[in-house]
């Protein structure tokens, strides 16, 4: 195998294979990326066999070939080199980079023990708009569970209907629901939780690229991602989402209207203080309140716009910063209806996102 690119281009395609890469895992060959040379260019794979992504760079091929080689090595080297063009070529066991003045070895692995890219053909989604759907990813992903015994809230649930696609996470403690009712066209409906982990490297993966298309395997195990030159192939977590349409009121009372950044601003600096915060709402006005035995007490208040009953509730801080940052526009809308139940907080315009969140017993 060899060839030559520009170094810029190949490291953009090595930087989107890395999110599959496994650099800690027992298996060596999981933390390399495979090369494949051919006469229209080259093809960059990496897996950590939960997921599997294939890129595209542009490249002067004098020999076809394939190596496996380490990814951050790779990688490493390219961002330092100052070569605006790289030559590769691999003897033996060995990749040779050079540049003007340069000449690195890297020892490679076996290309026939890399794992094969899976079979993804069905169509789904076609023409998902990034600009809908990214962040929808990066709104709903907060509030997907951390803990690994509980497996299932690990993911996103991707809910398709023909004229519908929502995106659900929870970890019992909250739950984000996104709805998308433009910028896609169904091909067939469907539901899939897919770990949130992965969805936040696709959104790297996505960069600035418009649309994408989404598949899945025969067995419903795997989705894949198509966008720009790349596909971004995740295996789906087995088993059954919760079922939230149970938690998600049929009318939404009490409203409390408040700009977003004073709220936000003010919960921050009460969680200095305690990871607990207590809401107090009365008239015209919020009081963000928090005490530590060991800290100390903080009170703070800010304007709002309110017309029901003086309402006293908590939560957690940091899922309540998530559900907040999550919002869009200056202003943001709260429903509390009770000290013990659900709060929801959801933006003042459109009902396309909603974040609901369990109070803390004071």
């Amino acid at each position: 195998m060899k060839f030559s690119a520009l170094r810029e281009d190949l490291l953009s395609a090595v930087q989107i294979v890395q999110y599959s890469a496994n650099a800690k895992g027992m298996m060596p060959i999981l933390s390399g990326i495979r090369i494949e040379s051919a006469q229209e260019g080259l093809v960059l794979h990496s897996t950590d066999l939960e997921s599997y992504t294939i890129t595209r760079c542009s490249a002067n091929v004098e020999k076809e070939g394939e190596c496996v080689v380490n990814l951050k090595i790779l990688m490493d080297y390219l961002r330092d080199a100052r070569d605006e063009k790289v030559e590769v070529e691999i003897v033996g066991n060995e990749m040779l980079l050079r540049g003007e003045k340069a000449l690195f070895k890297l020892f490679t692995m076996p290309a026939e023990d890399f794992p094969n890219a899976p079979v993804v053909e069905t169509k789904v989604l076609e023409e998902v708009e990034n600009k809908v759907l990214m962040p929808a990813i990066q709104k709903v992903s907060r509030a997907a569970s951390r803990d690994e015994k509980r497996p299932t809230l690990l993911g996103m649930l991707l809910e398709i209907e023909r004229e519908e696609v929502r995106m659900v996470s929870t970890d019992s403690y909250r739950l984000a629901i996104r709805k998308i009712r433009e910028g896609f066209r169904a091909q067939e409906e469907g539901k899939y939780i897919i770990p949130a982990s992965a969805m936040a490297n696709l959104v790297r993966i996505a960069g600035k690229e418009e649309k994408m298309d989404v598949y899945r395997d025969e067995n419903k195990g795997q989705v894949r991602f198509d966008v720009g030159g790349s596909s971004h192939i995740i295996r789906l977590i087995e088993g059954k989402f919760p079922k939230y349409g149970q938690f998600i009121p049929e009318s939404i009372e009490n409203l409390v209207e408040v700009e977003k950044e004073a709220l936000l601003g003010a919960l921050k600096r009460a969680s200095l203080i305690s990871s607990t915060v207590k809401i107090i709402i009365s008239g015209d006005s919020i009081t963000v309140e928090s005490e530590s035995r060991d800290v100390g007490e903080g009170k703070e208040e800010i304007s709002a716009s309110y017309n029901g009953e003086d309402m006293e509730i908590a939560f957690n801080s940091r899922f309540l910063e998530d559900g907040i940052m999550s919002i869009d526009g200056d202003k943001m809308v709260m429903s509390i209806t009770e000290s013990l139940k659900p709060g929801i907080i959801k933006e003042k315009e459109g009902e396309e996102f909603m974040y609901i969140i369990m109070p803390i017993r004071l």
